[in-house]
């Protein structure tokens, strides 16, 4: 039995109400991510609020196309950027890549950590081969271990091929909204806001 034109509107408003509701949920779940880190990054793992940038927006050039992506917390130490960090609403790992290739993209030389986390839990991982270092908020290091990171880590850049790539990949994911927000500055603020 076919529907009305009444029933199909009705349909189509429950459908457009229950998938509002569902980007809704991830943006507040990616707020409270961003809480969660900003909490951390200050509170537990004595980083100083000039070491932390909140929501830095970058530019990324991709052939003759110029766009943008953002990455939710950027840590420098000693003048170099040292460790990213990614919030997401869902899975972790299908975030981890995403946070590996933002790191690569953004810096040459890259930050040696990129971290995806939700309100949960984090991953960090190892911008150099793609390899997670920890899982939970304890393994995100806190600021004397990340300069030891940082220190040990060769200032060796990615090839203009790879960087490619990597572009490819970040955009990827950018492009993928679904239900996870890019963006938001969940209410918290370190530091100053890059503008």
């Amino acid at each position: 039995m076919a529907m009305t034109p009444d029933q199909d509107r009705e349909r189509s408003e429950k459908i457009r109400i229950i998938l509002d509701q569902e980007v809704q949920d991830g943006k507040d779940l990616a707020d409270d991510a961003r809480k969660m880190a900003a909490f951390l990054l200050r509170e537990r793992k004595e980083y100083l609020p000039g070491d932390v940038q909140q929501q830095v927006r970058f530019e990324v050039l991709l052939g003759a196309e110029q766009v943008f992506s953002t990455i939710d917390f950027l840590v420098s130490l000693n003048g170099r950027p040292a460790m990213i960090i990614k919030c997401a609403a869902g899975s972790l790992s299908s975030r981890e890549r995403q946070a590996v290739a933002a790191a690569r993209v953004f810096s040459s030389p890259p930050p040696p950590v990129a971290v995806v986390a939700d309100p949960l839990t984090a991953v960090v991982l190892n911008t150099a081969d793609g390899k997670t270092i920890g899982e939970g908020f304890g393994a995100i290091p806190i600021r004397s271990q990340l300069l030891e990171i940082l220190a040990a880590s060769p200032a060796a850049p990615f090839s203009p091929e790879r960087i490619e790539k990597e572009k490819r990949i970040l955009l990827a994911f950018d492009a993928i909204q679904c239900h996870v927000p890019q963006g938001g500055d969940g209410g918290v603020t370190i530091g100053e806001p890059e503008t």
